[in-house]
Parts: C-alpha cells; structure tokens; sequence
C-alpha cells in the first residue's frame, strides 16, 4: 500500500484518545481559533470581508483541522475544535452555540462512518465542519435587531448601517452557502498541502 494511503488509514484500533492525543487536539485547536479570530477581526473592519469570512476562514483554516483529525484519529478531536469555537464566537448567540456544537458532532460523525481511514470522508469532515462560520450570523434568523446593536457596539453606527445594506432578510442561507464553499476550498487546499508538504515531514 502506498504511503499517502497509509497515512490516511493509520488507526492503532483503539477508541479512547490518549493524553498525547488530546494534547494535540487541545493544541491545534487554539491555532484553529487564533487563525480564525485574526481573520474574523481583521475582515471585521470591511463589512463585505466580513460576510465571505466563511470563505476566508474555510480557505486557511482547512489545513489545521486535517492536520488535527488525521493526527488524532480519533472521536473528540473536531468536536473539541468545534467546542472551542461555538464557547468563543457564539458566546452572545446561544442559538449559534447550540448550532455549532452539532454541526462540529455531525462532523464527527462524518469521521466515524468513514472508518478514520476513508480519505474522502476526512474532506467531507472539514466541509462540514467549517459551516461552524455560518454560526454566528444565526442571529440574523433569531435575534436580527441584536446582531445589528452588537455591530453598532463594537464597530460603530456607520459600520453597523454598511453591514444592514449587505445582510437583508433572507442572507443566513447565503452565508451558508459561503461556509460551504470556504469548506469545500480548504479541504482541497488541505489535500494538496498535506500530500506535499506533511506527509513528506512525517507530521501525519
């Protein structure tokens, strides 16, 4: 079997994630979290940065959760990633915590049902995953006066009011569109960087 093949199917067969294991997650998933607030924040200052953040955060953040999921191999690593997320971007949306916590489980699941050996599933994951970005614009389906009081709070009358014109009714189902495509982008790139540069390093 050839190695790229290898590295996607290694599994010691046991279930329960070592300390080491959970090191690693712990570890990449605070990455994962500082890529994505430094991304959030700085897009955060254009309004239309903001809406395609899904995108941006998807497109960069890929590689950090593939390298996650592959090195643990185990159940917990995307859901304690997706944990960390839903507790720091959905801390004022109780609905996008909520939401993100099972989309991060969905994506856990999309692991378990490929075995953690099925290439193909450990993309899907990521895809799934990153509609985590979709999360905290939920409040523009449940508490759409709050989103824009919170955007007047930390950015300003003006920025909020450029935001308003950019989120009328009905754009949550484009922004997950975005999260979808952010998904779909960074797991390519993920594949494509893991397959030239990690593997080789012996990282995964």
């Amino acid at each position: 079997m050839a190695r790229k093949e290898l590295n996607y199917a290694a599994n010691n067969g046991s279930k329960k994630m070592s300390a080491k294991e959970l090191m690693y997650a712990g570890a990449f998933a605070a990455i994962y979290i500082v890529l994505m607030l430094i991304i959030v924040m700085g897009s955060g200052i254009v309004p239309i940065l903001y809406v395609l953040s899904p995108i941006s955060v998807g497109a960069v953040c890929g590689t950090v959760y593939m390298l996650c999921v592959l090195k643990v191999r185990r159940f917990g690593a995307a859901l304690i990633m997706g944990a960390l997320f839903a507790l720091i971007a959905c801390s004022s949306n109780m609905a996008g915590l909520v939401m993100a916590l099972c989309t991060s489980l969905l994506a856990e699941i999309v692991l378990f049902l490929g075995k953690y050996q099925s290439k193909k599933m450990y993309l899907l994951s990521f895809v799934v995953f990153n509609l985590n970005m979709a999360c905290p614009f939920s409040m523009l389906l449940f508490a759409r006066k709050r989103f824009f009081e919170l955007s007047v709070q930390y950015q300003g009358q003006s920025h909020a009011d450029a935001l308003a014109k950019l989120l009328p009714e009905g754009i949550y189902f484009a922004i997950v569109g975005f999260a979808v495509l952010g998904g779909i982008i960074g797991a390519f790139i993920a594949n494509k960087l893991i397959k030239k540069h990690f593997e080789k390093a012996g990282v995964v």
